[in-house]
């Protein structure tokens, strides 16, 4: 069965959702669970391109831990009912 294309968007944004409520609460709570904020760092520095008109810059940074994961998790929970 296909989705229609506002159920997708609402998915994209109950996992972007997900993912910034997880780390925000693996943050407030990493003095009582330091677990929660173990986790690892992916992408690149930034990029500068500096024409004379104007400057390009280019950078990447996704931080993943482990209440991002569980807030995805709930997430998806939810979506399937």
């Amino acid at each position: 069965m296909r989705r229609n294309k506002t159920s997708t968007r609402m998915f994209i944004l109950l996992l972007i959702l997900g993912f910034l409520v997880g780390g925000v609460l693996a943050e407030a709570l990493s003095d009582k669970l330091e677990i929660l904020k173990k986790g690892i760092n992916i992408g690149f520095s930034p990029i500068n391109l500096d024409f004379y008109f104007f400057v390009f810059t280019l950078g990447f940074d996704l931080r993943l831990n482990l209440g991002s994961v569980i807030g995805v998790l709930i997430v998806l929970l939810f979506y399937k009912i």
